[in-house]
């Protein structure tokens, strides 16, 4: 599956980049249509959530790993 950053709406307003992510299980796929059924939410939004959670939390244990204390 491509998904285009074009598609999506970020702050209201459509992207400028184009950004394409393959979606290489097809469990995965099937769910993410499955959700975006279910939400009435475009697949486009669902994918951008979870890249962004996956890239907080990726800074969240950087900073752990330096001793970075969260909310100090």
């Amino acid at each position: 599956m491509n998904i285009d950053k074009n598609c999506t709406i970020s702050g209201g307003k459509p992207s400028l980049e184009d950004f394409r992510i393959q979606i290489t299980d097809p469990m995965l796929y099937d769910r993410l249509h499955t959700l975006s059924v279910e939400y009435s939410l475009p697949v486009e939004l669902l994918v951008n959530v979870a890249v962004k959670r996956l890239v907080n939390d990726v800074d969240f244990v950087r900073g752990l790993r330096i001793g970075q204390i969260e909310g100090a």
